[in-house]
């Protein structure tokens, strides 16, 4: 609620602004007899820079001498040419209300801090900024509400424990397809977009070849996420037909085994984390004692696994399947069940995150100094 209202203030206190934007823009250059809303042109001599580098991206700190008498002003250059602000360089300072609010240094303008138009325009994005990352957090807890609440019902619904033994068989050939959960619409649909907006105007500081690149490769991530969601994965099954059984991708490609081959079907919950529900999986168990293939039971509908059991003939066995277990006790108790990265994925990640934090500390460190100009 804080976090809110400080963003409603945010994007409030920049239209309060507007009227004094107006003013600043219908104002015009000051003549002998100078009114109330007259800008004066002074000729300034740049007697040094201070450069630094932040989370905001560059900001200079000019001084320079006006009519002989010292002052400084802060600018955010962003994706303007900052290489013309140095010491010795000459310029034209515009005083409006008795600040500076831009400085013209060989033909470039740098809007200062004072300047109105800049003000606005930075507490009205801090606001969007602030109330979309809200809003996106939101989304988050109601998609993993809705995600609890589907998992606990699909639960639900399995037939009891001491089920092991299958009864009924579907006509075959059986294909099941699956279904992504209804509360990835609001995290794809709505949550996503705002988050890239915020995004998108947060790296327009670093130059617009850095917002478009960002942009861009976001945008694309995210429409290949949408294709995968909502095209491939509805297109992808589980099969059985009178002489096989197997998998078929979102692009067509089957991999497939002999139903000889099936000795059973277990389901199990595979270990993701404290902060992250265990997903349910099921298993195609061979008659060596190792998987065939396996899918996440939490995608199909609520009776597949049984339907799939039932169509291979074999028993289900979902004994131990209130007690989850880990990928690598996984493997060790069916071989062929789990992919090394998924056994090591915790290695893996803090490796991937080690070398990513390395990365961005080395970058900060070489632009991150005061600097002079």
């Amino acid at each position: 609620m804080l976090g809110a209202g400080f963003g409603v203030g945010a994007i409030i206190y920049s239209f309060s602004l507007d009227g004094e934007v107006q003013s600043f823009r219908s104002s015009h250059q000051c003549t002998a007899a100078p009114d109330a809303n007259c800008y004066q042109l002074r000729n300034v001599d740049i007697t040094g820079v201070d450069i630094s580098h932040g989370r905001g991206g560059e900001s200079d700190t000019v001084h320079f001498t006006d009519s002989g008498a010292s002052q400084e002003v802060a600018i955010h250059p962003a994706g303007l040419d900052s290489s013309v602000l140095k010491t010795g360089a000459q310029g034209v300072a515009t005083v409006w209300h008795e600040k500076y609010t831009n400085l013209d240094v060989s033909g470039v303008s740098f809007a200062t801090i004072d300047n109105p138009v800049g003000q606005r325009g930075e507490w009205r994005l801090i606001g969007i900024v602030v109330l979309g990352s809200l809003f996106f957090q939101a989304s988050l807890l109601g998609g993993g509400f809705l995600y609890f609440q589907r998992r606990k019902a699909s639960q639900a619904a399995l037939p009891p424990r001491s089920s092991v033994e299958t009864t009924g068989y579907p006509i075959l050939p059986l294909v099941l397809h699956p279904s992504a959960p209804k509360s990835r619409l609001l995290v794809w649909l709505v949550a996503l977009p705002i988050a890239l907006a915020g995004l998108y105007f947060y790296v327009a500081q670093y130059g617009r070849i850095a917002q478009w690149t960002v942009g861009l490769a976001s945008a694309l991530l995210v429409v290949m996420g949408l294709v995968w969601q909502f095209v491939l994965l509805p297109r992808s099954a589980i099969y059985v037909d009178d002489l096989t059984f197997g998998t078929v991708s979102g692009l067509g490609r089957r991999k497939s085994w002999a139903r000889a081959e099936a000795a059973r079907v277990v389901l199990k919950s595979l270990d993701r984390g404290r902060r992250t529900p265990a997903l349910p999986l099921a298993i195609v168990v061979g008659t060596d004692g190792r998987a065939r293939t396996r899918f996440s039971a939490l995608l199909y509908p609520e009776q597949a696994v049984t339907q799939f059991a039932a169509a291979l003939r074999v028993p289900l066995d979902m004994d131990s399947l209130e007690i989850p277990i880990t990928p690598a006790q996984l493997e060790k108790e069916i071989p062929g069940s789990m992919s090394w990265a998924i056994r090591h994925a915790t290695a893996l990640g803090a490796g991937i995150a080690i070398a990513l934090i390395a990365v961005v500390l080395l970058a900060v460190g070489l632009s991150s100094a005061p600097t002079q100009r």
